[in-house]
């Protein structure tokens, strides 16, 4: 027995890929709506049955934990509106979950771009514990991209697809958002911000996307992707270095 867990805010566009990625398979769907929604996330994920709740947003890990209070079975899988399960991820959880194992999971996951898996660079793949068994794991409350915390964790073979990136006009805003949270996690962290230390950052960013993981070879959408990923960074670390600005003396 298994819930799906999904935090959503203005995902209207989304939100039915992740939902049928699922359905039929999990004993419930339980979707958290951040109350600052302004689309009709409510109304499509109560008609693919899903039981829709509101809560105030304060973190993702936040937002995740209640979530996690909410669910009715033993494991839960949380899930983004842009993220879809694989028949061959479902088949794994459902065969794992009959025999007792970590008190989490991780999955591997596939980026695309602009309609395109990426391969190579910072993208290229990557691995998030998505598979958690209620009551012994739980996410880290900070601001970005809160990880788990388990006393184990397996791994999974199965695969997500994230389908992160559909347009400027769509990621431009989620990259700000990212990067204005990040930069709470750093101040709060107790980071010394600086420009130069933001420049620095960026260009490892660069570098390390585009060359050192050779994010060149996926074409036009691996050199976008490093681009936006180092200016993600500069806006970071500049957003948590301006508020210094202020409480300094000025001549």
């Amino acid at each position: 027995m298994i819930s799906v867990l999904i935090t959503a805010r203005d995902e209207a566009e989304m939100l039915p890929g992740a939902l049928a990625s699922v359905a039929g398979w999990a004993a419930e769907i339980v979707v958290v709506v951040d109350p600052r929604t302004t689309d009709t996330t409510r109304e499509v994920a109560a008609a693919a049955g899903a039981r829709v709740l509101d809560h105030a947003f304060e973190s993702s890990g936040a937002q995740c934990n209640w979530g996690l209070g909410q669910c009715e079975t033993p494991w839960v899988l949380v899930l983004d509106a842009d993220e879809r399960v694989t028949a061959s991820l479902r088949d794994e959880i459902t065969a794992h979950l009959q025999r007792p194992g970590p008190a989490a999971y991780s999955v591997r996951r596939t980026n695309f771009a602009f309609g395109r898996r990426l391969r190579w660079g910072d993208w290229g793949g990557d691995r998030v514990v998505r598979l958690l068994a209620r009551g012994r794991a739980r996410f880290v409350e900070r601001a970005v991209h809160g990880a788990v915390e388990a006393e184990t964790v397996g791994r999974l073979r199965g695969v997500l697809e994230h389908q992160t990136l559909r347009s400027l006009a769509q990621y431009l805003p989620k990259l700000d958002d990212y990067a204005a949270r990040g930069a709470a996690d750093l101040l709060q962290a107790g980071s010394r911000p600086t420009v130069a230390r933001a420049c620095l950052h960026a260009t490892w960013r660069l570098l390390r996307g585009l060359v050192l993981r050779l994010g060149f070879l996926d074409g036009w959408p691996g050199v976008v992707v490093a681009i936006l990923g180092a200016w993600g960074t500069f806006l970071k670390w500049v957003r948590a270095w301006e508020p210094t600005t202020s409480a300094r003396p000025r001549p």
